[in-house]
């Protein structure tokens, strides 16, 4: 008797199910009903929740974050570099005028280098897009070809592709845009991208730029204006290279911190000392 358990279990199951069947097709059965017994015919919708509740923390907007990085940091680094430069001459007011013109003149090219790259990309996407319609239009058997080589490392043979085949020659659209994103790894570019990305770039510049200069505003002797400008625009490089690899390498926060004051430093040195030798060297210094 016991051999025939499983077969009893599957007949009073089987039942159960045409019981439920008949149920669901009756007219008499309310909704109340009917949503209960769709629960229990369907135990995963009970996992549903779960799954929503679950958040994917990816950039959404990742190339809004990597112009704002540029941005920012230069415009924390080029000025800070020439308001140090320029100190080393001690007239506060050439600092402030040198420094707003670099800051604005920066500014308005960082922004409009975003924007010509961002309309190159645009334009580029466009250009292979329209090589790949044609190649999916003259060689179709060859793009199909192409598709099984992209997926043959992941263990997909063409039969398992077929159906996917199917759809791509009703829709040669659909196979344009997958042979643009996972054969050539192009994705179609926003179209306001390119305006977007250079006020952000423009803005960012303008916003770090303008930190290293403040003391200046207020501090008429240079040599004290410029240990401010260092002590303030130091913290704002330490900062801001924590948050920057909080985002990108959080484990290696700190690092990225003192990477990011480094490179400051560096040149504001640079430039202070190179200002410093000319101006020391000229002729109305030496006479």
């Amino acid at each position: 008797m016991a051999s025939y358990e499983p077969i009893q279990r599957y007949s009073t199951e089987f039942e159960k199910r045409a019981s439920q069947d008949r149920l669901l097709s009756s007219p008499e059965v309310s909704d109340l009903e009917l949503g209960q017994l769709n629960e229990h015919r369907i135990p995963h919708r009970h996992n549903q929740k779960i799954f929503k509740d679950h958040v994917e923390e990816h950039f959404s907007r990742p190339e809004l974050v990597k112009d704002c990085i540029l941005g920012l940091a230069d415009g924390l680094t080029v000025p800070f570099a020439l308001a140090a430069g320029l100190s080393s001459l001690g007239d506060n007011r050439i600092v402030i005028y040198g420094g707003l013109a670099e800051l604005v003149s920066g500014a308005i090219s960082m922004g409009l280098g975003g924007y010509l790259a961002a309309k190159s990309e645009a334009e580029h996407y466009e250009t292979e897009r329209e090589r790949e319609a044609r190649e999916v239009e003259l060689y179709p058997l060859e793009e199909e070809e192409e598709i099984i080589e992209l997926f043959e490392p992941y263990g997909l043979d063409r039969s398992s592709m077929e159906p996917m085949m199917v759809k791509f020659r009703e829709n040669t659209e659909k196979f344009v845009d997958f042979m643009m994103r996972f054969e050539l790894n192009l994705e179609l570019p926003d179209p306001n991208r390119s305006w977007i990305s250079a006020l952000t770039i423009g803005t960012s510049y303008l916003i770090g730029g303008f930190i290293p200069l403040l003391p200046y505003f207020f501090i008429i002797d240079t040599n004290k204006a410029l240990w401010f400008s260092v002590l303030v625009t130091s913290i704002t490089l330490f900062a801001f290279g924590y948050i920057k690899s909080i985002y990108l390498r959080p484990k290696q926060a700190i690092i990225g911190a003192i990477q990011t004051l480094t490179i400051g430093a560096v040149a504001a040195a640079c430039s202070y000392g190179i200002v410093a030798l000319v101006n020391a060297s000229s002729p109305e210094k030496m006479n």
